[in-house]
């Protein structure tokens, strides 16, 4: 998939972001991290951008105010061009990450992956390990 250049954090936690900015910005600092604060915001950023600043990383909070995670899904998957979304790793944040509930988040073909909060440098080291090597 290519080198990790860009994160978008959609979460509505200011803690939240900032740690994870920290956390990414161990790893490696070339990386850009942007935050948006609910899903509709993620929405705009992501068409506004097209594919010349397109996150390569998207880490998307379930509940959040305005646009919430599902409803971001959605309208994601109807407004995001398949040429931008292809270059776009999705993973998911939910509140509790039961079986049934991974199976739930997996089930729609944009999310890759879903992981636990609070996130660390471990977990995006397996992420850009995974998806960006």
């Amino acid at each position: 998939m290519g080198r990790l250049k860009t994160v978008l954090l959609v979460d509505d936690d200011d803690t939240t972001n900032f740690l994870n900015r920290f956390f990414i910005n161990q790893l490696d600092t070339n990386i850009d991290v942007l935050v948006t604060k609910n899903g509709k915001e993620a929405l705009n950023l992501i068409q506004e951008s097209g594919e010349q600043i397109s996150p390569c990383l998207l880490v998307l909070d379930t509940n959040m105010p305005v646009m919430d995670g599902w409803e971001f899904l959605h309208c994601y998957e109807k407004m995001v061009a398949a040429d931008i979304k292809k270059h776009i790793t999705v993973v998911m944040l939910p509140p509790q990450n039961t079986e049934e509930y991974k199976a739930k988040v997996l089930a729609d073909p944009n999310v890759r992956e879903v992981m636990d909060k609070p996130m660390s440098d471990i977990k995006f080291r397996l992420l850009i390990t995974k998806y960006f090597s």
